[in-house]
């Protein structure tokens, strides 16, 4: 694909502007079944997207085929496809921008097969040697991906990123009379070589073999500790609150809440795609907008509103570099991206000291079903373990956690330091609320 021969031509066929998006990606997963790789995969990927603006009007299309055969053709269906666009929102492409770019300094040594066969094998023996209990690896795999993206306008705009990562993946299952559980874990694996095997295998196991004793408990009203996996699925399922687009339209709660007290003022919530200590950064959103940390909540008080350029013209601002596609041929949404809650200073065994008697939630589940966005309340299903005296007991599980997300994070009494960004774009510590209602047997 010639792109500025795409770029020169939507020009002379009288676009206002054009844009293309072009992503690559290659992966190479090997897994492994009963002492011997079970398969091997290659993938590459290459596609293209291009927007241009028509009488005021955005289009899209995505290119499965990258041809200069075709441009004439895509061209006159993206002014059909304008024509046929009645919205009253108004978007502009982005032109060169100076900005510092962040430089990620993370050494990856990538492993020869051979490799990565002897570590899968050594796993799975670790796994199995355990403990009687564990009676199968139910999942053995090594992943390795790459990526870019670039973004070349009619503006003069031509950047892009590139990121790449490679992990580990284990499931095992644990047995105990009529009882089975089972547990996966993923491990990012900068150096084969300096992976702790052993380290991996235990936090694995031992997690499978503590859900066998898990029973479910009376309802009761206590204090909880959202663990920090926990607390990151509940925060990346409120994080549209915080979109100049759900917001504009109303949708989300926190319209005209700008500048107002939110949460507690344990709580900052930052936005940082630069950030360095995250898996993967972007010096550029998916618009070409140079991106950078914004404080999105700053000590309970809710200071900025994520934008892409679309709605950021709709509320008279600008974009905040959170133009972010949800696939190469997906128009472009509002999207956070390393959003984190800021940590303090207690682990979660300090947290658990401080609640003394309580409710560790490990685990939270039906996210897609059990949240009603609008009004924050959510009932989800939960699993974890009590806390006794400071110091974790009994295992639970068929339980419910039900109560309103506003009014939750308004009832911190402290926020862990137990902060992971491992193979996530939006993370969480652990959290220690004052209440919540939990439902069981």
């Amino acid at each position: 694909m010639n792109k500025q021969k795409w770029l020169d031509r939507a020009l002379e066929k009288g676009f206002e502007a054009a844009e293309i998006y072009e992503s690559s990606s290659r992966s190479k997963e090997i897994t492994w079944f009963e002492q011997a790789m079970d398969k091997m995969e290659l993938s590459q990927t290459d596609s293209a997207s291009i927007r241009v603006l028509d009488g005021g009007s955005l289009a899209n299309t995505g290119l499965e085929k990258l041809d200069d055969a075709i441009m004439d053709e895509v061209l006159d269906g993206l002014r059909q496809q304008a024509a046929t666009i009645t919205s009253e929102d108004r978007t502009q492409f982005v032109p060169p921008m100076e900005t510092e770019l962040a430089v990620k300094d993370k050494q990856w040594t990538v492993p020869e097969t051979a490799q990565v066969k002897e570590l899968l094998a050594d796993l799975e023996a670790r796994i199995l040697a355990y403990d009687e209990r564990i009676f199968q690896v139910t999942n053995l795999a090594w992943s390795q991906s790459e990526g870019t993206r670039s973004i070349s306008n009619t503006l003069g705009l031509a950047t892009g990123d590139e990121d790449y990562v490679q992990y580990v993946m284990a499931g095992a299952a644990g047995r105990q009379e009529d009882r089975i559980q089972d547990w996966y874990l993923i491990k990012v694996v900068p150096d084969i070589a300096a992976f702790d095997r052993g380290a991996f295998v235990k936090e694995l196991c031992d997690e499978v073999l503590s859900r066998l004793d898990a029973t479910s408990i009376p309802g009761r009203t206590c204090p909880v500790i959202l663990h920090r996996e926990a607390m990151t699925s509940l925060l990346g399922a409120f994080a549209g609150l915080f979109s100049g687009d759900l917001i504009s339209k109303g949708i989300s709660p926190l319209k005209d809440r700008l500048g107002e007290k939110i949460f507690s003022d344990k709580i900052t919530i930052v936005d940082d795609p630069r950030n360095l200590d995250a898996l993967t950064i972007a010096n550029f959103d998916d618009e070409g907008y140079p991106t950078g940390r914004k404080l999105v909540v700053d000590h309970g008080v809710f200071r900025t509103i994520l934008h892409n350029q679309q709605s950021a013209a709709r509320m008279g601002t600008e974009s905040t570099g959170n133009g972010f596609k949800g696939g190469y041929a997906s128009p472009v949404g509002v999207s956070p991206m390393n959003l984190y809650i800021e940590p303090g200073e207690e682990s979660l065994r300090q947290l658990e000291k401080r609640m003394q008697d309580g409710l560790v939630i490990t685990d939270l589940e039906g996210l897609h079903a059990g949240i009603d966005f609008v009004s924050t309340n959510f009932s989800l299903q939960a699993r974890g373990y009590l806390v006794q005296g400071g110091r974790r007991t009994q295992s639970v599980t068929l339980i419910t956690a039900a109560g309103s997300f506003m009014e939750l994070m308004n009832d911190v009494i402290a926020v862990g330091s137990d902060l992971d960004w491992s193979y996530r774009q939006l993370a969480a510590p652990s959290v220690l609320f004052g209440k919540l209602a939990i439902s069981g047997q």
